[in-house]
């Protein structure tokens, strides 16, 4: 496989940059404009539902994206190695989950599924929660809402548990603790 040329991850926005570019595109796409100039290769990876609702690229005004496309937004090998290709060898910040409402599917893509999906995401790849946690690479939830023809953001939430082993530190790392004199 080839090396990926150095000078290709720097020339590419970071996270919060990608996001704002995407967000940019999709008012374009809501007040009819014309597409934005094409990028030389992807801002993002999007991970969406095969549903009927507009292509990824067009929900972002012409934006290059990354699509990958799955029923229910569900994840399995195919789907993880595509992120991570996208993110180990494309050096995208972004990946989307983009779920949509009124979805015919018993799963659902709505916004509790996209949550979901962004947890199964880190938990199931090393390598893209490795990102994410370095931040190299954000993963970020959104939905489609067809009544409004517009998306929001899928506010992150992370379970209790989760929040509370990274406030933890390994045994080894704890300060050593010394018994008081007895008096």
């Amino acid at each position: 496989m080839d090396t990926p040329d150095p000078t290709h991850r720097a020339q590419r926005p970071g996270p919060v940059a990608a996001l704002a570019a995407l967000r940019a595109g999709h008012d374009r796409f809501r007040t009819g404009a014309a597409a934005a100039p094409t990028r030389p290769g992807p801002l993002a990876a999007v991970f969406a539902c095969t549903d009927p609702q507009p292509e990824p690229a067009i929900l972002f005004g012409g934006s290059d994206v990354f699509t990958v496309r799955t029923a229910g937004l569900a994840v399995g090998p195919a789907v993880l190695g595509s992120l991570e290709y996208a993110v180990a060898h494309l050096h995208l910040p972004l990946v989307v989950v983009l779920g949509h409402d009124a979805c015919r599917l018993p799963c659902g893509s709505g916004d509790r599924r996209v949550r979901a999906v962004i947890a199964t995401l880190r938990k199931r790849s090393l390598l893209l929660d490795a990102a994410v946690r370095s931040g190299s690479c954000a993963i970020h939830g959104m939905s489609w809402h067809g009544s409004r023809q517009a998306l929001r953001s899928v506010r992150h939430t992370d379970p209790a548990p989760v929040r509370r082993a990274a406030r933890l530190r390994p045994p080894t790392l704890r300060p050593p603790s010394h018994p008081s004199p007895a008096a």
